[in-house]
């Protein structure tokens, strides 16, 4: 499989997960980030990245392990392993910061699984976008994600 491709559809599921649990989040973009040492993103707010919105650890966490799952799934992997990997160090360290409980971060890895099973043909859609421009707005992948709801 495509490592564009893959990246894609691994930011576009943090993406929807966003928009799910509520949370704004200013671009995505399946595009390197050189100063950020990435291959994609999602790019929170200013007001999100100084900290002067707060976001629940809980939803963080779906968000997180949304990418990490859609990414298993389009490459034939368990999640676990997925998250285990290279791939997903990011993620990893972004769920570890949060300071979960056990029984946080199983339901939602649950709740992550479930919504990529759920949206995976929007997830499928967005990543197709992104495979070919720089970047989503919020505003954008939104628009995408109410239309695949109607």
């Amino acid at each position: 499989m495509d490592i564009d491709r893959i990246t894609a559809i691994h930011e576009a599921a943090h993406a929807v997960a966003a928009i799910r649990a509520g949370l704004i989040f200013d671009n995505v973009s399946a595009f390197p980030d050189e100063g950020m040492e990435v291959d994609g993103a999602l790019y929170w707010t200013e007001l999100q990245e100084s900290g002067e919105v707060a976001m629940a650890p809980e939803l963080m966490a779906v968000v997180s392990l949304a990418g990490p799952c859609a990414e298993a799934r389009v490459r034939g992997l368990r999640p676990d392993r997925m998250f285990q990997g290279v791939a997903a160090g990011d993620d990893r360290e972004s769920v570890a910061q949060l300071g979960l409980t056990e029984e946080q971060f199983v339901a939602a890895y649950r709740e992550a699984s479930e919504l990529i099973e759920r949206d995976w043909a929007l997830i499928e859609r967005i990543a197709d976008e992104l495979a070919t421009i720089e970047y989503l707005t919020y505003e954008e992948v939104e628009a995408m994600v109410l239309e695949s709801d109607d």
